[in-house]
């Protein structure tokens, strides 16, 4: 299990994930996460988990603050 630090969008998030990714997957990723809210701490309280389907394969993602945690599943 690998870390990161990676800057998107003038943020920086901590990204852990088991399998290599792109950093357009990852971009996307944290896309679909931003559109989401799932940075937002209210929105933490209620949910963690994403799935996410992206054109390169299929996501499980995790949210905790500014860590994200990324398994390929597909």
């Amino acid at each position: 299990m690998d870390s990161i630090p990676f800057l998107h969008e003038n943020q920086i998030f901590t990204i852990t994930f088991l399998q290599d990714l792109t950093f357009a997957d990852v971009r996307r990723i944290l896309d679909e996460l931003l559109d989401a809210g799932a940075f937002s701490p209210s929105v933490q309280e209620n949910r963690g988990h994403y799935a996410i389907d992206l054109d390169g394969g299929s996501f499980d993602v995790w949210v905790h603050e500014m860590e994200v945690i990324i398994r390929v599943i597909g």
